[in-house]
């Protein structure tokens, strides 16, 4: 015990010293979990698990591994607590071990208990033991779920079902980071809506919530699934992250996206109409995210004054595609 004593103050203070890292330490992980268990669970069976709050102990610890690490990691935890209460049950149940060691008086003063009364108890224990597996496990299942809740909420959009802004920004100071080391393209679009808010006082806020869930239909279908990062910025205001993309490709990108949305029909018959969006695109240079979104930002705007329905990209140079 003090070897897991003395590991875990150190655990705590490279913790301590690297709290500002955004790097994953996956090792640092498995070498808690395991050193904790290993403390846990050797006091467990010194100190006889089956009359203490022990077994608890360790029930609290599997769902706190189960919550706060990876699949791999509490999977094995898991296992491995099973194998060890099941292997020491056999061998208490054997002879080749004794059940709690460490303590120092014994919990039972009587003589031996008759077989009857021996399996009895174990049929008790099972009773009580059970359900208390069963309910901690419940525990973290819900748990488990609420937090993937949140997560969902805090990186999804409602109501189009792309990304959120701040995991836009997560993401996108991510890839910046990832270019600064080794290089490679990464581009930007921001998209806007043309004349939204006439949309709004025309057909109404529920027409407008057509046409948002449409782009990020639209976005979805046009960009790539196993790298680029659609997202809404806020009202009808959305961008999209595309890694390995130089500036050309990240034009073609957007001029299928503007093709897509304006040959989308809405509405029925005499109610029909049909929307248009305007892109500014940018390319990120030197792992510079915040200037590039800028960039694209202002060339949105471009878009705009030269009469909507087009892309414009780069620093200077505009590519006006669309209807005037």
């Amino acid at each position: 015990m003090s070897g897991v004593i003395i590991i875990s103050f150190a655990i705590a203070s490279y913790c301590w010293r690297n709290r500002l890292s955004t790097k994953d330490y996956p090792w640092l992980s498995a070498i808690t979990v395991y050193v904790v268990f290993s403390g846990a669970i050797v006091v467990s069976f010194g100190y006889g698990y089956r009359d203490s709050p022990l077994m608890l102990l360790c029930l609290g610890l599997l769902i706190m591994v189960r919550l706060l690490f990876k699949p791999k990691l509490y999977k094995s935890a898991f296992v491995i607590a099973a194998v060890l209460f099941v292997g020491n049950e056999i061998g208490f149940w054997s002879g080749a071990t004794t059940y709690a060691p460490l303590l120092k008086v014994s919990l039972f003063e009587g003589g031996i208990l008759t077989s009857f009364w021996a399996v009895w108890l174990r049929v008790i224990y099972a009773m009580i033991a059970v359900p208390m597996v069963l309910l901690f496990l419940l525990l973290g299942y819900l748990m488990q779920a609420e937090k993937n809740e949140l997560n969902r909420l805090l990186v999804t959009d409602e109501l189009t079902g792309l990304a959120s802004r701040a995991f836009v920004m997560q993401q996108l100071n991510a890839e910046c980071r990832r270019q600064r080391r080794s290089g490679g393209a990464l581009c930007i679009l921001m998209c806007d809506v043309d004349y939204f808010k006439r949309i709004n006082d025309s057909w109404g806020h529920g027409a407008g919530d057509e046409v948002l869930k449409a782009l990020g239909k639209v976005l979805k279908q046009t960009t790539r699934n196993d790298c680029d990062l659609p997202g809404r910025f806020g009202g009808e205001e959305f961008v999209v992250l595309l890694p390995q993309a130089n500036l050309d490709q990240a034009k073609n990108i957007a001029e299928k996206i503007r093709k897509h949305l304006s040959h989308h029909i809405f509405g029925e018959g005499e109610n029909s109409y049909q929307v248009t969006i305007s892109i500014g695109v940018a390319e990120v240079t030197d792992g510079q995210g915040e200037k590039a979104l800028k960039q694209a930002d202002k060339n949105l705007y471009l878009a705009k004054e030269q009469g909507r329905d087009r892309v414009v990209g780069g620093p200077l140079t505009a590519c006006a595609c669309g209807r005037r």
